[in-house]
């Protein structure tokens, strides 16, 4: 069981490979598409270590069962010997005494009638009738002899089945505390084999996992890459088409920024039907485009927006547009444009100006406008909070939120009544699997009393 034991609580730990490592045995680079198949053959290997690492197991239960039955029959055979020695023994000891004392007797007859030979017996018939009475005697004390040789061979052999039987006793139940000992030991081992492969397939799963995380960002940041270079090099097609462009229509700067800023203003309408988005003329004072967002009927805030299509980047763009901030007292100011200050790229933040480039303005739009409308749900909520409250009270009071309630009991209702068929079944299913158990328990005992009965026969066969 020593050996068992070891290999049970030092288990091989599943080799695995993160991305780009080479391989302990082959001394190659393990590639990410056969991921798949490496992680199936570590599976395979730990199930047949663990499938050998079981009939290890069962085969060390049976050689222990195996040597303790066969010590066990080789102690009932030392105990039958010695106690048939010891009763052979005492038999011949009480014969040797009976032996003794017969021929004690015998000399004390032969003296008898050769005391009575020499002292001249007055008649024949005397000596006679006294070796006759002499022989009667010997022969009493031959047949006593016998019989008492007779009760002490039968006391003999009934103290030594009664020894003996002693012994078996004791050594049946050695035997059953061994059995029961070896069970709890190969209990234990199945609990221990059990945590072992609980602790291998939690260990698996986790550098599994690890490795699936890594192979994931390696594969995110290679996609994010080649995205990247991707959109640089579209970015930079971009900007030359439209230099080429512009030699080709020979238009100006400001034919340019007007063609963006209506581009600009077709999105916005589009995107946000509900609120009031005016483009502002040239030469009126101001940014080009006004947006007003409008929420439930009324006014929240308002951004205004400036489009530049130049080739260069100018901080002038910025100051220009915070003033016409402050002016129109709008709440937020976007700048769409495609060149930006150094070290900054499509989206940007300076003086409180939001600058991006056109693909990205309506985006952000969403996140500023739904910005403004909850600031401004705020500021309402303080400031109508006694009228909120009747028109709360009038709600909750009607007839409608009545029938919401209905639902929801009802809906609730449905709940409860799936939950308890659910219980139902599943107390019909746990009390069919409390039967199986206990018959299988049933099975159990039957069984190991059948295998008890027949050890224990051969054991009572065994006597002599």
């Amino acid at each position: 069981m020593s050996s068992s034991a070891t290999s049970l609580r030092s288990p091989t730990k599943p080799r695995l490979h993160v991305a780009n490592e080479v391989c302990p045995w082959c001394e190659q680079p393990i590639p990410h598409e056969r991921f798949s198949e490496i992680s199936a053959r570590i599976a395979e290997r730990e199930g047949a270590h663990f499938s050998e690492m079981t009939t290890a197991l069962k085969e060390q239960h049976a050689r222990d069962k195996e040597a303790l039955e066969i010590k066990a029959k080789a102690e009932l055979d030392r105990v039958r010997s010695e106690i048939q020695q010891a009763a052979d023994a005492a038999a011949e000891a009480k014969l040797a005494i009976l032996a003794r004392e017969r021929e004690s007797s015998e000399a004390e007859l032969r003296a008898k009638i050769a005391k009575a030979e020499q002292n001249g017996a007055s008649s024949r018939a005397q000596l006679e009738q006294a070796i006759q009475e002499n022989a009667a005697a010997l022969d009493k004390i031959r047949r006593d002899a016998a019989e008492r040789e007779a009760t002490i061979r039968q006391e003999s052999q009934a103290a030594a089945e009664a020894a003996l039987q002693e012994r078996l006793a004791a050594v049946k139940q050695a035997r059953v505390a061994k059995e029961a000992e070896l069970e709890a030991k190969a209990a234990n081992a199945e609990q221990q084999l059990q945590k072992v492969q609980e602790a291998r397939d939690a260990e698996v799963n986790r550098r599994l996992q690890e490795q699936r995380e890594a192979l994931e960002q390696d594969k995110t940041a290679a996609v994010n890459a080649e995205k990247a270079k991707a959109c640089e090099e579209t970015l930079k097609l971009s900007e030359k088409i439209q230099q080429l462009q512009r030699q080709v229509d020979n238009k100006t700067a400001e034919d340019l920024g007007e063609g963006a800023e209506i581009d600009l203003y077709e999105a916005l309408k589009l995107e946000f039907d509900s609120d009031r988005i005016t483009r502002i003329n040239k030469g009126q004072p101001g940014a080009d485009i006004l947006h007003v967002v409008i929420h439930n009927g009324r006014e929240c805030g308002s951004i205004i927006y400036d489009s530049k299509n130049r080739n260069a980047w100018r901080n002038d763009y910025v100051t220009k547009l915070v003033q016409d901030q402050i002016a129109a007292k709008a709440e937020h100011a976007i700048l769409s444009t495609h060149k930006f200050p150094a070290g900054a790229r499509q989206v940007h933040v300076q003086d409180g100006v939001i600058l991006a480039i056109p693909a990205r303005v309506v985006a952000l739009v969403q996140i500023v406008r739904r910005h403004i409308v909850q600031g401004h749900t705020l500021r309402m909520s303080n400031a109508e909070r006694a009228d909120k409250t009747v028109a709360l009270y009038e709600f909750i009071t009607s007839e409608r939120c009545a029938l919401f309630f209905a639902r929801i009991d009802s809906q609730a209702q449905e709940m409860l009544e799936i939950q308890e068929k659910e219980i139902r079944a599943h107390q019909t299913t746990w009390k069919r699997q409390g039967e199986l158990y206990r018959s299988v328990q049933k099975v159990r005992a039957d069984l190991w009393a059948e295998i008890d009965r027949i050890i224990s026969t051969r054991a009572d066969g065994d006597l002599p």
